[in-house]
């Protein structure tokens, strides 16, 4: 993740601020999970509020507190902060669903509409159909836990009127 118009996200990852890594001084690691702070900077009772970050090194627990120095410089945004994650983790899922004899448009589509939803490229996806029933075996990268991947399966499949036999996700 760099160079996008976000909150640094809560999350085992390596900091860089102007593509320098941010280092503990403490143990010298660079591995933080990083938190959003709100800080009221003004007088008491105005109310006028600053977001910094914490981050929480990961292997002494020392907490570093820095500031989004990010800019326009002549008609140019100047992204400063750039969080590379550290905890992606990989899934496989198979489907199985019901379609009918002459209806491989719902497989088709079934299968667009994932790969649009979690970015997956065609060789990790393999089909097989057998009587009635569709079935697909996926190997996707996500930041996601496997009921927010479950939840987002069956929300499409339930948009494509597709009806899920068996759903196991690894």
């Amino acid at each position: 993740m760099s160079g996008i118009d976000e909150s640094l996200r809560p999350q085992k990852s390596r900091i860089t601020i102007f593509d320098e890594p941010v280092i503990c001084s403490f143990c010298s690691h660079d591995v933080y999970i990083p938190y959003e702070v709100f800080v009221n900077v003004e007088q008491p009772g105005v109310d006028v509020r600053h977001v910094r970050y914490i981050a929480i090194c990961q292997h002494c627990g020392k907490a570093k507190q820095f500031g989004d120095p990010s800019h326009f410089e002549k008609d140019e945004f100047i992204w400063a902060l750039n969080q590379y994650l550290i905890s992606i983790r990989s899934y496989k899922i198979k489907v199985s669903f019901y379609v009918g004899k002459k209806n491989n448009d719902k497989i088709t589509k079934f299968t667009n509409k994932l790969i649009q939803d979690f970015g997956i490229e065609k060789e990790n996806i393999n089909i097989s159909y057998l009587k009635g029933v569709a079935e697909l075996q996926i190997k996707i990268s996500s930041l996601n836990e496997i009921q927010t991947i479950r939840t987002q399966i069956m929300n499409s499949a339930r948009r494509l009127f597709i009806t899920i036999k068996d759903l196991t996700i690894k």
